[in-house]
């Protein structure tokens, strides 16, 4: 890129380069061939004036030869001109032996009464710019008078413009080319270093860093950008591994019980039923325990999918009562409502109940019997948001616990401190994110634990209640 980039520069500049000097060539040539054209003018009227009182054709070539003997001769001579008269008579006078003016077409067009002429004629092998008019003596036309000037002075001219201009145009060229290749290689520094950070960049080394230092622009912007993406990569892949070594260790667990429990059997010599169904019922025990971790794992491997919630408006009182209803059969506590927020809110029921669920499994598990676990939740119309609680009177938790309690498998310090265990607050903050919400928590050890959803009002979808 740092090549093509250069040379697009220089062809830009030779391409402008080109395009000014064939525009300076075209107005110098036509002013250089004005001012030539302006001074064969002046001297034809020079000439004019100095034979304006010729009566007759022989007083107008003693006047013609005056005038080429005399100061005229030096005006003439000082602009490198060519004079030449020739009569009606075929008398010829000229400044010059080798160039023959009169032999010009034009000039015997004057001689018949043609127009004035401003030509560029070969004479000799040279170019020239030649002007003529008629002369009269009196009112008689009596003969034809020429004068030019060479155009090679004008074609040295350009010629010089054109060589300094092409040395101009190629020291520009190569001054643009080395400035372009210097600036170019350090605007796409980042780039490459990117590049670089990129391709060493392994599941083994993910510290990689572009860092950065100049300017916030386009490049600065992206190196940022893909800092900022490293990153987060860098976490995903740190959580990634977390979340399988965590996995494998809650699994690991029930599936050396199966296998425990079915040597036991496999080492009886003689099957007792009732032992059989005991055995039975623990292995069963675990396989569910297995299934509900596994269906909290796809929970939460879907719970960034954008087709995952179904949303409809959702009577907030009527969610709350009749999540209080079903509190007896989770546990026997003290099932209240603090306060109801009324209105409706949209969001997917299904997710919503599952999230409120776990909450309230949460509360139940880190209470006792006939402790108060209340629900409730307050609108907010100037956040658009509504509050969802979900209160107890339980054990509470130590503030490093509050701090990871949303984590999968966080354990904290084990039941002493309060620490929660497995997935089901995970799933409730992913479902929670999934509506566009938070989540949050307020505990102190010994004094109870309140959490609040915090969601917001949504629009209607469309979509008919399920």
């Amino acid at each position: 890129m740092r090549l093509r980039l250069t040379l697009w520069f220089v062809f830009a500049v030779v391409i402008v380069v080109l395009a000014g000097a064939a525009g300076i060539y075209a107005v110098l040539s036509a002013e250089l061939q004005d001012d030539l054209d302006a001074r064969l003018s002046q001297q034809l009227a020079r000439y004019g004036e100095a034979v304006s009182t010729a009566q007759d054709e022989s007083a107008l070539v003693d006047m013609t030869r005056t005038y080429l003997e005399g100061r005229g001769a030096n005006a003439l001579r000082a602009g490198g001109f060519i004079l030449a008269l020739k009569t009606r008579s075929g008398a010829i006078i000229s400044n010059s032996d080798e160039v023959r003016l009169e032999d010009l077409p034009e000039a015997q067009a004057l001689l018949a009464g043609g127009p004035r002429f401003l030509i560029d004629a070969e004479l000799g092998g040279h170019e020239y710019r030649v002007a003529g008019t008629l002369v009269r003596a009196g009112a008689e036309p009596v003969g034809a008078v020429q004068i030019a000037g060479s155009l090679e002075d004008i074609g040295n001219t350009l010629d010089r413009v054109l060589l300094l201009l092409a040395v101009g145009g190629a020291l520009g060229c190569v001054l643009v080319g080395t400035g372009s290749w210097v600036l170019v290689g350090q605007a796409l520094d980042p780039v490459r270093r990117i590049t670089q950070t990129a391709a060493a960049i392994s599941r083994e080394d993910l510290t990689r860093r572009i860092d950065y230092q100049g300017p916030v622009d386009e490049i600065g912007q992206l190196a940022a950008t893909m800092d900022a993406m490293l990153d987060r990569i860098e976490k995903a892949f740190a959580s990634q591994e977390q979340f399988i070594s965590d996995v494998s260790h809650e699994l690991r667990t029930p599936l050396t019980i199966i296998k425990g429990h079915l040597q036991v059997l496999d080492r009886e010599q003689e099957l007792d039923p009732e032992r059989v169904r005991q055995e039975h019922a623990l292995v069963i025990d675990e396989l569910d325990r297995m299934d509900r971790l596994v269906n909290d794992l796809l929970t939460l491997a879907r719970a960034s999918r954008t087709d995952l919630l179904r949303k409809e408006p959702i009577e907030l009182d009527l969610f709350l009562t009749s999540l209080v209803e079903q509190g007896p059969h989770l546990g026997d506590r003290d099932w209240t409502v603090d306060h109801l927020p009324r209105g409706v809110l949209v969001a997917d029921q299904d997710r919503l109940t599952q999230v409120f669920l776990n909450l309230m499994q949460n509360a139940v598990a880190h209470t006792e019997p006939g402790q108060v676990i209340a629900l409730g939740g307050r609108r907010h119309p100037e956040q658009g948001v509504v509050r969802l609680w979900v209160r107890d009177e339980g054990e509470g938790m130590d503030e490093q616990v509050r701090q990871h309690v949303f984590e999968r498998f966080y354990r904290g310090d084990g039941e002493a401190a309060g620490g929660r265990v497995g997935l089901g607050l995970a799933i409730v903050k992913a479902l929670v994110v999934a509506h566009g919400g938070e989540v949050s928590v307020e505990s102190e050890r010994g004094r109870g634990a309140c959490f609040t959803v915090e969601v917001p009002f949504g629009e209607p979808s469309g979509q008919a209640p399920r």
